[in-house]
């Protein structure tokens, strides 16, 4: 009941009637108030737009605690809303606080194997799950099953919800075979439900699908991901994060696959429709401008892959430093997409960077150091610039030595070109023993029985 001023009524016949009926339909007003609020904050939330949902949530719930009073179920539903937009918007300290006030809430007014309680349990758990507590988050969700089952029936939409998110938290903690049934009953659920949830049956497509290759079985994720793609864009705009995070995974997908034609499409259709709306430090625009740049490498569009790969390093640059190790595998990226359109004086300069940046980060005998070596060496060869190849060879050789031992068959790649060098700087004797080492190692003597 909304606070009211206090006054000295005059009883008059009729008064006491006329009062009720004021109030009753102030009641409603509120009520409608009330709904219309969260209608247009789920509506907001829906496009992504998390501030403007905010901002009508704390409203609604301003409403709801003056009409209603500060224990009535519906705050505790003002409560989850506003919580979940705040956790979409990063708040997770502000969510937190308010999902454990719904949750008490409900719990002592409803008890705590009511199907509302189960939809608080599920909210903080998806929180636990946003901050990367997803041990607790399992937990939760599992209460929040167990009651929707008892409560609603093992086929209702809402335990879907639960064991969609369920398996959320078991694959984000690598719990792979025990997600993937809980993915695959959601699906049924929702897929068989009267009203199907559009929305819903995409989500669950996409989780189904990153589990797939996540376990390197994109066969298996590729038409999940298509599926869920196609019901994604007639259900949002073009840039809301579902629908970009699933073109994200397929791309990802389609390059396993060897597809790099679609792969190319899926990211050119990413950032077209987002990189307006990014920001100039965006890092995940970084990632899908590299991501183009490679899956157009990969398709042999080598000229086509430069714009998107030079954008990718002017970005890391401003967003990780010139230093960074960030920049020195774009540096890397770049120089090879150089390198293969023969382009040497242009590729040079970048391997030699990105060979310094990793030098001074990790020290000079790190793995990466030795990639870094391999390629400077091999456009120096293709240079016929041998005397600068050999001493980055003899560098490479020693580092893989000490990494996998002077007898791994895993250095003869690496003597064969060292060989290969050293007969062209006319070094024969060394050269010979060089590739009979090659040899060596390439055929080694059968086990004796």
């Amino acid at each position: 009941m909304a606070a009211m001023p206090v006054m000295n009524w005059r009883w008059q016949p009729g008064v006491a009637i006329c009062l009720a009926l004021c109030l009753a339909v102030a009641g409603h007003a509120q009520e409608a108030a009330f709904k219309k609020l969260n209608a247009q904050a789920a509506e907001f939330y829906r496009q992504a737009q998390y501030a403007e949902a905010v901002r009508l949530a704390q409203d609604a719930l301003k409403l709801a605690e003056n009409a209603f009073g500060e224990t009535d179920p519906q705050v505790a539903t003002a409560l989850s809303n506003l919580a979940e937009y705040q956790r979409a918007q990063g708040n997770y300290t502000e969510a937190e606080t308010l999902l454990k006030r719904a949750l008490a809430i409900d719990q002592k007014m409803l008890g705590d194997n009511h199907p509302d309680v189960a939809v608080d349990l599920n909210n903080l758990a998806l929180l636990h799950d946003t901050m990367g507590r997803h041990a607790d988050a399992e937990q939760l969700y599992r209460q929040a099953l167990a009651i929707d089952e008892k409560a609603l029936g093992p086929n209702h939409p809402g335990v879907a919800t639960d064991l969609n998110n369920l398996a959320e938290a078991c694959r984000a903690q690598g719990k792979l075979a025990e997600a993937e049934p809980l993915y695959k009953r959601a699906l049924t659920i929702w897929e068989k439900a009267p009203d199907q949830n559009a929305r819903a049956i995409a989500t669950v497509l996409s989780n189904l699908g990153a589990l797939y290759a996540a376990r390197d079985e994109p066969a298996k994720a590729e038409p999940l991901l298509a599926r869920a793609l196609t019901i994604w864009q007639k259900q949002v705009r073009a840039d809301h994060p579902s629908l970009t995070a699933t073109l994200r995974e397929l791309g990802s997908v389609e390059m396993s696959l060897g597809a790099y034609g679609k792969a190319e499409t899926l990211y050119a259709q990413l950032l077209s429709s987002t990189e307006k709306s990014r920001e100039s430090r965006d890092q995940q625009l970084s990632k899908d401008l590299s991501s183009l740049g490679m899956a157009r490498y990969l398709g042999g569009k080598y000229a086509a892959a430069e714009l998107p790969m030079e954008q990718a390093l002017a970005l890391d640059e401003k967003i990780y430093g010139e230093n960074s190790l960030t920049v020195a595998a774009s540096l890397m990226h770049l120089a090879e997409v150089y390198r293969v359109q023969d382009k040497y004086a242009q590729a040079e300069p970048l391997y030699k960077r990105a060979l310094l940046i990793d030098e001074t980060t990790l020290g000079p005998k790190h793995s990466v150091v030795a990639t870094d070596l391999r390629n400077l060496a091999a456009l120096y060869s293709l240079e016929g610039r041998h005397a600068d190849a050999e001493p980055l060879l003899k560098r490479l050789l020693a580092i893989q030595e000490a990494t996998v031992g002077p007898n791994s068959p895993q250095l003869v790649p690496i003597l064969d070109s060292y060989a290969a060098t050293l007969r062209a700087l006319g070094r024969a004797d060394e050269a010979k023993a060089m590739a009979a080492r090659a040899g060596a190692l390439r055929s080694p003597p059968a086990k004796k029985l």
